[in-house]
């Protein structure tokens, strides 16, 4: 915001200048003139900001910056600047969202993948690591009164999300610890 009101200061201030200018001036043919200059001035203050986008090669290194920020590519990252911790720490808020809404739809798609009987004796479905396909871990919660097997239920969740039936326990409501 800073470097807006500093552009806005100029641009105000050369058309005050221009102003005072053309006031003080008789009319006549330097007046011309100096509308002329005020007028190259005002210009050459508002394109002021796009300049630097016209040089070329702006695109790489924002996406560069953006990348050795968000990502860690430390091999090209410049020194730590004080902002690159806050930087930081929002790329792994971001990442921590993410893998909790992964986490919640796949739970959410691997219960519906149950035939009906089976999905109404599941009381919760839990999905740990969700995008790395070797650590995720599935714990499906079901009633201990029901009549769900256990084998079904952890071949169907598996093979719909392309995992080993290893990587998916069934446990009784009461079984699971609190």
């Amino acid at each position: 915001m800073n470097g807006l009101g500093e552009w806005l200061r100029q641009v105000v201030a050369i058309a005050l200048i221009g102003g005072i200018a053309e006031m003080m001036l008789p009319s006549g043919g330097l007046v011309r003139y100096v509308r002329m200059t005020v007028g190259v001035a005002l210009l050459a203050a508002l394109l002021s900001p796009i300049l630097p986008a016209l040089r070329g090669g702006w695109a790489n290194s924002a996406a560069d910056r953006a990348s050795d920020f968000l990502f860690g590519n430390t091999a090209t990252t410049a020194p730590a600047q004080p902002e690159s911790r806050a930087v930081q720490d929002y790329a792994q808020a971001l990442h921590q969202a993410e893998d909790q809404d992964a986490a919640t739809y796949l739970a959410e798609w691997a219960e519906a993948s149950l035939p009906d009987p089976i999905r109404s004796e599941v009381v919760k479905v839990t999905v740990e690591h969700p995008t790395s396909a070797d650590q995720m871990a599935v714990t499906v919660l079901v009633r201990p009164t029901g009549m769900a097997d256990a084998v079904e239920i952890r071949q169907i969740i598996a093979s719909h999300l392309d995992i080993g039936p290893n990587q998916v326990e069934v446990l009784d409501e009461g079984d699971a610890p609190r």
